[in-house]
């Protein structure tokens, strides 16, 4: 029984593990993207940086 709790407990961990990671990439899509698109709208404008 014992066996069963922890392999369950172990595949909940890595399918979490691995969601939050998609969850990341796709927020990165979404940044380039962004830049991508605001870089080609005002090529002349220099961009600044804030800082997080």
């Amino acid at each position: 029984m014992v066996e069963i709790i922890g392999l369950g407990t172990m595949i909940a961990l890595v399918w979490l593990i691995a969601w939050s990671m998609a969850g990341e990439s796709e927020s990165e899509k979404r940044r380039m993207n962004s830049s991508l698109r605001d870089n080609t709208a005002a090529p002349s404008r220099q961009r600044t940086r804030q800082a997080a």
